[in-house]
């Protein structure tokens, strides 16, 4: 990728590039090894929801630059953002929302139309669209279940950004429909309380919970090479894989008010 694709638009300040942090790089490397082995692998198409169980914790950073990621592989993967409340895949690549999933769903666009290159390889990126009224419904129809049927014949993983599921139960609507669920958690903010009500709803809908993403993890070192570090995880033995890399947090909407973290370098 040339040095070009990072773009610095508002809240897009750790996207994965050939100039990123060689340990952030490498993070997410093994995120999408680990990805591989736990995603099945019988299927034409992967279909990965990544959430989280509250805002701020880092979910659409961490969609993004999965898939980015995995677009490396030379893979074909599309980027759905469907967090119809808060979206923000946008602000990350800087693209235009005015059409995306919403007016997909709604039948007011073509979804072919709402598909847009990322400037990232072979990642292309259906951004959220107009916020709708009703997006539970929405995300929860016939058109949603019908839509990823059709997405699955051009591409290898669909991705899919979606709101926190102890806010709202879009994700748990969109559980059903996917192949697997990865749900971000952020060291020192998330909490035991709230993940485990979160696993325990995505349990009771049926749904295949993959792996828990850590990010913000600060890792022992010294001077210079301290880093933080993603950790994607079993949780009591249960779910996933580890790895360690790079990381960071950022806040979030949904009229609920986080107290961000020192230091923290993004505010989205």
């Amino acid at each position: 990728m040339a040095k070009n694709d990072v773009k610095k638009t508002n809240g897009a300040t750790a996207m994965v590039s050939e100039v990123s942090n060689f340990a952030l790089v490498e993070a997410f490397k093994a995120i999408r090894t680990n990805l591989s082995f736990a995603l099945p692998v019988n299927k034409k198409c992967k279909k990965l929801l990544i959430t989280s169980s509250l805002p701020s914790e880092g979910k659409t950073t961490v969609s993004s630059n999965t898939a980015i990621t995995i677009a490396q592989t030379d893979a074909k993967v599309l980027l759905i953002d469907a967090d119809l409340r808060k979206p923000k895949v946008h602000t990350r690549f800087g693209i235009e929302n005015s059409v995306g999933l919403s007016n997909v769903l709604s039948g007011m666009a073509k979804y072919r139309d709402a598909i847009r290159p990322s400037g990232k390889g072979n990642l292309a990126v259906m951004t959220a669209g107009v916020i709708p009224p009703n997006p539970a419904e929405l995300l929860s129809s016939d058109s949603m279940r019908n839509l990823l049927i059709e997405l699955e014949k051009d591409y290898d993983y669909v991705i899919v950004d979606s709101a926190p599921i102890n806010l709202v139960a879009d994700a748990l609507e969109l559980s059903a429909m996917v192949d697997g669920v990865a749900l971000v958690v952020k060291a020192n903010s998330s909490t035991h309380p709230a993940t485990r009500d979160t696993l325990s709803r995505l349990e009771f809908v049926g749904a295949n919970v993959i792996g828990i993403i850590l990010n913000d993890v600060v890792s022992k070192g010294n001077g210079y090479y301290k880093k933080k570090a993603y950790k994607y995880g079993r949780s009591g033995g249960k779910y996933g894989y580890s790895s360690y890399g790079y990381g960071y947090g950022y806040g979030y909407g949904y009229g609920h008010t986080h107290r961000p973290q020192e230091n923290n370098n993004e505010n989205n």
